[in-house]
């Protein structure tokens, strides 16, 4: 499959962008998080095709990388993780052959930090686990949901921390509202306000939405540029950046890599084009710290595993 580097006209406005220290290994797929001003990056796939279950810890204040080794998590692609509280919420994801139940991960773990201690809670409710979506109400509830197994699904759940307990909630849209069901979106939380988008299904996709109360979805400004899936998004205080991502225009198209980096401002319901990524890059990991965003691993247009950080600063 030929891939292509879409990245035509100008930005609106264009941040500066730094390098940072590259990862002393790189990876595609892995999972990532921000906790006490560092950022955890969790499990992936290495340049052989390996998953992996290990997690490193990278500092923005030394711009060093620390390896804290493995994990209690079997090896996996595509897991997902919410900080809340004084604990991080990590599992599901990939492992296995597409189209097998077993494949798709269910387990669901406690990780503190602090204590760099791992706890076992309660199962996911499916098997639509792969690249799910996860947003912090508050500190007592999580919701997870949008992910896939074989087949695009739209299932969202409530976490009730104290309960250890699953709840499906109905937050279901006819198929030709937002959000559509899809596979491959990213979403975060910006202004105490849940957000989600883009993905793939059929095509890739554009559509962005917020999570209202817990209970519905509403739709917002779509997102500008090229349909994609497989991009990264972070939040700051003020804004939402959505970073690169892959375009496909049908099951039987090309797939173009993008390297843009949009901002959308929640309380204007509003997207800018901002800045050009060095390379373009999908399957990629993004955080924020301290204001300054930051974005790097996954692949580019060649499908070659990257290891390399950037960031850029409002």
């Amino acid at each position: 499959m030929t891939l292509l580097c879409g990245c035509a006209n100008r930005p609106d406005i264009s941040l500066n962008i730094h390098e940072c220290s590259a990862m002393p290994q790189g990876r595609a797929s892995a999972t990532c998080f921000v906790f006490n001003n560092n950022a955890y990056v969790f499990a992936g796939r290495d340049s052989s095709g390996t998953c992996l279950n290990d997690m490193w810890r990278y500092t923005p204040t030394t711009d060093t990388w620390e390896n804290l080794g493995a994990t209690p998590l079997s090896p996996r692609v595509n897991a997902t993780a919410c900080v809340c509280g004084n604990h991080v919420y990590v599992g599901l994801g990939f492992k296995g052959w597409y189209g097998r139940d077993e494949s798709y991960l269910r387990d669901w773990w406690e990780y503190s930090p602090a204590t760099d201690t791992w706890t076992r809670l309660a199962d996911y409710p499916n098997t639509y686990t792969d690249a799910a979506t996860a947003f912090a109400d508050n500190t007592e509830e999580l919701y997870v949901g949008y992910g896939f197994c074989w087949n695009y699904r739209r299932d969202m759940f409530r976490y009730t921390i104290a309960e250890n307990r699953w709840d499906s909630i109905d937050v279901h849209v006819p198929f030709d509202g937002y959000p559509t069901r899809s596979f491959g979106g990213t979403g975060c939380t910006c202004q105490g306000r849940h957000f989600m988008g883009t993905g793939y299904r059929r095509h890739s996709l554009n559509w962005w939405a917020e999570l209202v109360d817990g209970t519905h979805w509403e739709k917002r400004a779509t997102v500008p540029g090229q349909q994609r899936t497989l991009a990264a998004s972070a939040a700051t205080s003020n804004y939402i950046y959505l970073c690169g991502g892959i375009h496909y225009g049908g099951v039987n198209t090309t797939g173009e890599v993008l390297q843009d980096i949009r901002r959308y401002d929640p309380s204007t319901d509003q997207w800018q084009w901002v800045a050009v990524m060095p390379q373009p890059l999908h399957n990629h990991i993004c955080f924020t710290v301290n204001g300054k965003v930051y974005w790097g691993l996954g692949e580019n247009e060649d499908w070659h595993v990257n290891n390399r950080l950037y960031c850029i600063e409002e």
